[in-house]
């Protein structure tokens, strides 16, 4: 965050200060970008309104003071179009034992939102954070992160996630090189539709040629190319299903974007969904337990019915081992 001053601020100020605070703020110009002595003074003088340019030579002698402190900045050249470049700095963030956990936590919640874009928003956060924790923290903030976590790791996972939210905004039509764990490596063809995250994963979802809805685990995609087809050949068929969540389901449930509460009482939420996955759906109805009701419709319904008879069914014939 940029801290806007007036020049009339400055007066109450020594000479000291106000150099050190011209000097971290070229440091905090230089860790976002390259700048040249011209965009140095302009971003000063919209930080500290009514402020005097400043000559080259101060300019250089504020540079070399970062130097001096363990900077490592390029000089201007026609090769880099005459800007300073800061490539390292000996500045660290310590961090201690109850803000990793709590920066760990917070991640955690994220996760749980079914909001995907602000959790790779704050993975970046993190990442850049790491970068300026001490080796000993940095390893302490990775470990905490990966044994509080249930996220799948996925290799380039910013650039992949970008290049199929692109697809799925323009419903490209995939080849999708994928390794199935029950049939192997196999191709599929598929319309990209969104992205989800859930438990950990994150899921293409899209429609196959029979406009059967299918998701695929984006870790387990190993290649993609996409078909010069101008538009999607088939439309997903949706199901409004509405259902009933009571007790501690109902307390701590947040729909996601394909959700909305219509009903809410003291004990009781309805909720209506579009949904294009029968079976997801089941089964997160079934995850819920018996706070979870779905009201409508029917044949989704009888489906769960038939479900939990089955698994009824199963337990009854199965002899309990004392």
């Amino acid at each position: 965050m940029t801290l806007k001053l007036d020049k009339n601020d400055l007066k109450c100020w020594d000479s000291i200060s106000v150099t050190a605070y011209r000097i971290i703020s070229i440091f905090n110009m230089l860790v976002e970008a390259p700048y040249s002595d011209k965009e140095i003074n302009e971003r000063l003088q919209q930080d500290i309104i009514g402020a005097r340019s400043l000559s080259q030579d101060t300019i250089c002698i504020y540079i070399n003071t970062l130097r001096a402190l363990g900077c490592t900045i390029s000089r201007p050249s026609k090769n880099n179009d005459y800007k300073y470049a800061l490539k390292s700095h000996p500045f660290k963030l310590k961090l201690d034992d109850e803000e990793i956990f709590t920066l760990v936590e917070i991640r955690k919640y994220i996760s749980t939102l079914d909001d995907w874009r602000l959790m790779i928003n704050v993975d970046n956060l993190y990442n850049a954070i790491l970068e300026y924790l001490d080796p000993e923290d940095k390893k302490k903030f990775t470990q905490t992160m990966k044994d509080c976590l249930r996220d799948i790791e996925i290799t380039h996972k910013t650039q992949l996630i970008s290049l199929l939210e692109k697809y799925c905004s323009k419903k490209r039509t995939l080849m999708v090189n994928y390794l199935s764990p029950e049939t192997g490596e196999k191709t599929i063809e598929i319309t990209a539709d969104k992205l989800s995250y859930e438990n950990g994963a994150f899921y293409l979802w899209g429609s196959l040629a029979q406009d059967e809805i299918i998701y695929l685990r984006v870790d387990r995609i190993k290649e993609i190319n996409a078909i010069n087809i101008k538009n999607s050949r088939y439309t997903p068929q949706v199901y409004c299903v509405r259902y009933k969540l009571t007790g501690f389901q109902a307390l701590m449930f947040t729909p996601n974007e394909d959700e909305s509460i219509i009903e809410k009482s003291d004990k009781e939420i309805i909720v209506e969904a579009k949904i294009q996955n029968k079976f997801k759906f089941i089964q997160r109805a079934l995850a819920y337990g018996s706070d979870c009701t779905v009201m409508t419709p029917e044949n989704i319904r009888k489906e769960i019915v038939t479900k939990l008879k089955s698994i009824y069914n199963s337990y009854k014939h199965t002899d309990i081992v004392n």
